[in-house]
């Protein structure tokens, strides 16, 4: 019997990601099955080679499941590192965060020379979390500071974003679910909608503990805010 259960929650545990060619939807669903904690599904998210990586003994084991956790969601959007490449997610292992104190980052992908490191991804080396090298996290909070400079500009210069946005936020605020769900896009709406199509209970004390302070993660398409879900706190 403990074997059938075993298997059984292993059958559930390695549940295909869809394939996408959109890079936010891809990081919706990520986000999402790091929030249930199904680290198998989330890192089948991610190319092959990088999940292979991720992979010890068929799972992913529990030092790289914090690491998971601790990524900045609502960043990894508009990091200059993150791609799609044949539906998957390209560059979540070159930005993970280390956690082991005292130790120099235990990825393999830093096996060769810092310059090596650099010359093939100059944002990895900045983006490897608190445990970087001084002059690494220079360069990570001088990108960081870049990009929400150009972010804000960006918002700045589209009325249209920023009045739908401050709208967003608004209705949030005053509770009104409704009108905070119809204006975002259809795909986000309907990961916090239950089978009914009404609003869960747990998508409420979600959408109340949203991240306001990372607004630059929302975009407009087609009338319809992206990125919703990038800033709602784990289930």
């Amino acid at each position: 019997m403990g074997l059938l259960m075993a298997c059984s929650s292993t059958n559930k545990d390695v549940a295909k990601a869809p394939r996408s060619d959109d890079l936010l939807e891809l990081l919706t669903g990520f986000g999402e099955s790091l929030s249930k904690r199904n680290f198998a599904k989330a890192v089948d998210y991610m190319v092959p080679e990088e999940k292979a990586l991720m992979m010890e003994n068929g799972s992913v084991p529990a030092d790289k499941q914090k690491m998971l956790l601790a990524l900045p969601l609502q960043k990894l959007i508009r990091h200059p590192a993150i791609r799609v490449e044949n539906g998957h997610i390209a560059g979540i292992y070159s930005v993970l965060p280390n956690l082991r104190q005292g130790d120099s980052n235990p990825m393999a992908s830093n096996d060769s020379s810092p310059s090596e490191a650099s010359a093939a991804d100059p944002m990895a080396a900045a983006a490897k979390g608190p445990m970087a090298t001084d002059a690494n996290a220079t360069a990570a909070a001088t990108n960081d500071d870049m990009s929400q400079v150009q972010s804000t500009a960006s918002s700045a210069s589209d009325p249209q974003l920023k009045q739908a946005v401050n709208k967003f936020f608004s209705a949030v605020n005053k509770r009104n679910w409704s009108s905070a769900l119809a204006m975002m896009n259809d795909g986000e709406r309907k990961l916090l909608l239950d089978d009914k199509g009404r609003i869960k209970e747990s998508s409420k004390q979600r959408l109340a503990q949203i991240d306001q302070k990372n607004r630059e993660a929302l975009i407009l398409q087609d009338g319809k805010l992206t990125g919703v879900t990038l800033l709602l706190p784990s289930e």
